[in-house]
């Protein structure tokens, strides 16, 4: 019997079911090819309204009761692995879901990945001059970084303050320098997508 999920936070389209559920995440780490923790996924798919966090979770642990799923720690991390199940699950049911839904999902935790990756690389360095502080904020890309700006900053608070809120969102650095410059908003995506091309 089929069991509709809580709809909260899902956009038309997403999915409520708690088999559409089971299949998607299947789906997922069988095309990603690499163990996934379920913070990741669940970033990933709630930041495109795909699915309900608690049917996600119930999802996960009805997969991982069943076997289809099982859970490799690597570190302190705790990742979701396939098993021989899941992947006939996602092999076999993958074409019910619908494609928007398998598109944007992986999408998503690819685009999270790449920013993740990124942001992890990103600088925000300050030393002492003598009259305040020199500030070098960097978003390192494969060969020239993409941003590299030095500034002058009054005080080391003001540098601690500049350092929390780039390397929280550097893309929204980028994109508001791209915008004083040229005046216009960064065409069609997110950096990341621009990266790839």
């Amino acid at each position: 019997m089929e069991h509709n999920a809580f709809t909260a936070g899902v956009k038309p389209g997403g999915l409520t079911t708690d088999y559409e559920i089971k299949m998607l995440v299947c789906y997922m780490l069988y095309h990603l090819k690499e163990p996934v923790t379920f913070e990741r996924m669940s970033y990933a798919l709630q930041s495109e309204n795909l699915v309900n966090y608690f049917e996600l979770a119930a999802a996960v642990n009805s997969l991982i009761t069943s076997g289809s799923l099982r859970v490799e720690t690597v570190g302190e991390e705790q990742r979701l692995v396939l098993g021989e199940t899941g992947v006939e699950t996602a092999v076999v049911f993958e074409k019910t879901l619908p494609l928007s839904v398998r598109e944007q999902a992986l999408k998503s935790y690819r685009e999270n990945m790449m920013r993740r990756r990124l942001e992890q690389r990103n600088t925000a360095a300050y030393e002492k001059t003598e009259d305040g502080y020199e500030m070098t904020l960097t978003i390192p890309d494969m060969g020239t970084d993409l941003l590299r700006m030095t500034l002058f900053v009054p005080t080391k608070a003001r540098c601690e303050e500049i350092k929390r809120n780039f390397l929280h969102d550097p893309t929204q650095v980028y994109r508001a320098i791209l915008l004083a410059l040229t005046g216009e908003e960064i065409i069609e995506g997110s950096i990341y997508d621009q990266l790839d091309e």
